[in-house]
């Protein structure tokens, strides 16, 4: 009779265990070392304001290139892509504030942006500002159209300060009661497969909407901000790194640390040693920026907020210019901060 070699089932574990450990114990030695490899390659010159934004050029590239914005298109500054058709624009109704439209925007061959403008009552032309919802949510939450529990009327609190906001819709609503079920992790990878990203292509969504809104007579082109709560604070955080069209932004419940807060659709290739959050500040810079956290955030915690927003601010301290730089953490939860200092912020320097 044959006999082979026989052992209970976890005899090995201890292999595995060891596999494990070893392999989380690389990562984290990698983790800590990225810091000073992205102090390394992110050298901006900062002998003035100028000479920083000419500096930083190359890097605003690169960072397109990471996120696979080039496989869509060139980035703004070298050539912009003409408008393949009209943009569709639907009056849906007026109040107190102003008209509001239903917008579509063509952005390539069979690829739409949607979204809505509000626009103030009177000619203009008027300051715009990107108002971008966040995960599980619509332009209409952000406007206010009905109740949500953290936008804290977002846009209209904008549109009352005498300013056209366009909210556009990203790939993220609340499958099966705002539109149909998707699987976003799946569509990113797809579009990693191809050389871009599902960020890239909604970055791309907002620049082509700009191209088309700034050339509305009623819109001031030399005066665009942005703002966004969570995802959108994500979304405003890297559109305004990419485009210099925006002159400030307010990211809202965002900025952390990434290696504890991070997600397949928030990371590329080598990112970790090129670009995390206090880079893409950097990015930005000299232009303003608000970044704000919330005290009691159950979705990011406020220590990673703080660490991070400390190195962002280096780059507008060594500038000499730390008044265009703020980072707040306010009394609340994970939501667009209810008191009016990111709006005050946001109007100063729109």
């Amino acid at each position: 009779m044959r006999r082979f070699y026989r052992e209970s089932e976890d005899r090995g574990n201890h292999h595995r265990m060891q596999q494990y450990t070893e392999l989380t114990a690389w990562i984290t030695r990698l983790q800590d070392q990225s810091g000073t490899r992205r102090q390394t390659y992110f050298t901006p010159d900062y002998t003035d304001c100028q000479t920083y934004s000419s500096s930083i050029a190359h890097y605003r590239k690169e960072f397109a290139a990471m996120v696979g914005l080039p496989r869509l298109t060139s980035s703004h500054e070298e050539t912009a892509i003409e408008p393949l058709e009209e943009a569709a624009y639907e009056l849906i109704g007026e109040d107190e504030l102003g008209e509001i439209y239903r917008v579509t925007i063509p952005v390539r061959e069979g690829l739409h942006a949607y979204g809505l403008l509000m626009r103030p009552t009177g000619k203009g032309p008027f300051p715009l500002v990107i108002s971008q919802h966040g995960g599980q949510g619509i332009p209409e939450m952000t406007a206010g159209f009905f109740d949500s529990a953290n936008y804290n009327d977002m846009s209209r609190r904008i549109v009352q300060r005498g300013v056209a906001v366009f909210a556009p819709q990203l790939l993220l609503w609340e499958t099966g009661r705002f539109g149909p079920v998707f699987d976003r992790k799946q569509i990113d990878v797809q579009l990693k497969q191809l050389g871009s990203s599902i960020t890239a292509l909604e970055l791309f969504k907002i620049q082509r909407s700009l191209d088309h809104l700034l050339e509305r007579p009623d819109i001031d082109a030399k005066r665009v901000g942005m703002v966004g709560l969570s995802y959108g604070g994500f979304y405003t955080l890297f559109a305004t790194a990419l485009d210099p069209r925006i002159g400030v932004a307010v990211s809202s419940c965002f900025v952390n640390d990434r290696f504890t807060h991070g997600r397949s659709d928030w990371t590329w290739h080598n990112s970790g040693n090129m670009f995390l959050d206090a880079e893409v500040c950097g990015l930005i810079c000299p232009r303003p920026l608000y970044i704000e956290g919330g005290s009691r955030d159950e979705l990011f915690g406020i220590q990673g907020f703080v660490e991070e927003s400390r190195r962002g601010r280096v780059h507008y301290d060594r500038l000499v210019i730390g008044d265009r730089f703020k980072a707040v953490v306010f009394d609340g939860a994970h939501e667009f901060n209810p008191q009016d200092e990111p709006i005050n912020f946001l109007m100063k320097y729109l």
